[in-house]
């Protein structure tokens, strides 16, 4: 009891909870601009707040006991529940679980990761936000993979679809055998008329009848009408209740007449690739990648880019972050396997 009213003393008590934490909408400052975001975002004090309030936007309920008093420690960054004793960390249980990195440089961190257009490669972040390259790196792989692992409605009405190569070739690829450095994406957009729809991206290694398929069901809704070329790879969509039009495409030069939308998609990703990135890329990496760009042009429309930091944020506080040795043991293996 002692204790208990020294930390009652020394921090204030967070408001009682009138409905379950998570019932109500997330709320999350979104500024306008980088020098917003500092004003916003510029201390760990502050940062820690807006997680506070974004985890229990109703007020507090412990996570053990579920009572809604609780008082902030000095001392720690944690909120000690004034029934239990348990103490509840903001990022518990979050992409941010367990980091090390001082909260401030951390949002600061992701908002650049989305903040551009084309987003920012690993040397920008380290050169911009004062960390070192590993970390840079690790930051934007557990981004990808938040992004990568999350669940997302089928496209439905008519779909575009066709099959594009990234990576660098050598001398033994030929033809649409692919270097141990390429691997084939199937590009799958909405095609809305005159603007395209919501995109999906999909890694394969290779263009086969069957993988197709299993790639087009997963990603288009039953009774859609799915446009392609003459590939005879894509018949099996039919087998799916998808509906199927190919067009046979003889001058490859009436291609992006014929199927727009997936070329258009196709050759920005190419950019980003080439100039983000500067043409460095691991094919082990690569649905990751494709899961931000995804990210990115699914949300193209938005008035505001900081809009996105706010999105990002909402589904980071949902995920549960993925340890350095993940990543580490998913590196060794693509090196193995030959694709790092």
């Amino acid at each position: 009891m002692e204790r208990q009213a020294q930390i009652s003393a020394s921090a204030g008590a967070v408001a009682p909870a009138a409905t379950p934490p998570g019932q109500a909408a997330l709320l999350l400052p979104v500024p306008a601009n980088l020098i917003e975001f500092m004003q916003l975002y510029g201390s760990d004090d502050a940062c820690r707040k807006v997680l506070i309030e974004a985890r229990w936007p109703s007020g507090f309920s412990c996570p053990r006991c579920r009572h809604t008093r609780g008082y902030e420690l000095r001392e720690y960054p944690v909120i000690e529940c004034a029934r239990c004793g348990h103490q509840a960390s903001a990022t518990a249980g979050t992409l941010l679980h367990g980091t090390k990195l001082e909260l401030h440089k951390l949002f600061l961190l992701l908002y650049l990761l989305v903040a551009e257009k084309d987003g920012a490669n690993c040397k920008q972040l380290k050169r911009q936000v004062g960390v070192n390259y590993k970390t840079a790196r690790l930051w934007k792989l557990k981004l990808s993979d938040m992004l990568h692992c999350r669940e997302k409605d089928s496209l439905i009405g008519k779909v575009e679809i066709d099959e594009t190569i990234v990576g660098g070739g050598d001398d033994q690829s030929v033809g649409r055998r692919l270097s141990s450095r390429q691997r084939y994406v199937l590009v799958m957009v909405e095609d809305r008329g005159n603007e395209c729809g919501r995109l999906r991206l999909e890694a394969m290694d290779d263009a086969k009848s069957q993988t197709l398929a299993t790639v087009v069901q997963s990603n288009v809704q039953k009774g859609a009408t799915v446009h392609t070329d003459g590939l005879r790879g894509y018949g099996a969509i039919e087998e799916h209740e998808i509906a199927h039009e190919p067009e046979v495409i003889g001058d490859p030069k009436q291609a992006s007449k014929k199927l727009p939308w997936v070329h258009r998609v196709a050759s920005l990703l190419k950019r980003v690739i080439l100039g983000t990135l500067q043409g460095s890329i691991s094919m082990g990496w690569l649905p990751w990648l494709l899961a931000e760009f995804e990210f990115r042009f699914n949300r193209r429309r938005a008035n505001r880019r900081p809009l996105l930091f706010a999105r990002l944020m909402e589904f980071g506080l949902k995920t549960t972050a993925r340890t350095r040795r993940y990543f580490l043991k998913k590196g060794k293996m693509f090196r193995e396997m030959g694709l790092s």
